[in-house]
């Protein structure tokens, strides 16, 4: 188990050694401990066939059948994929967006 501990963290030096100064500052700025440069990617076929991405499907047809007048765009349906699936996994920076956005809509309501 200690061999294979310290054979990880010569081929984990040598993968940081080998790198970019760019991409050697990416892995500082995130933590040197933290990186795992062995880990599998992530598949991307569960971005779009998770739960939660059929579940971001179905609100954002129920969504634009309610608006239709908006349209729909390439960009704005990723925009918007990618804000309701954040705020499906509880993720803070999505549901700050969120409280902005009601806090806007209100100020604007209100002048």
């Amino acid at each position: 188990m200690v061999d294979d501990e310290k054979e990880y963290a010569v081929r984990k030096k040598a993968i940081f050694d080998g790198m970019s100064k760019r991409g050697q500052e990416r892995i500082l700025r995130m933590g040197y401990d933290k990186w795992d440069p062995f880990q599998e990617p992530k598949d991307p076929r569960d971005r779009l066939f998770s739960s939660v991405a059929l579940n971001v499907n179905a609100l954002l047809r129920d969504f634009y059948q309610a608006y239709p007048h908006l349209g729909q765009s390439e960009t704005t349906q990723k925009d918007l994929f990618d804000l309701c699936s954040s705020l499906l996994r509880g993720e803070s920076h999505a549901r700050l967006i969120l409280e902005f956005c009601c806090w806007y809509k209100g100020r604007m309501g209100s002048s």
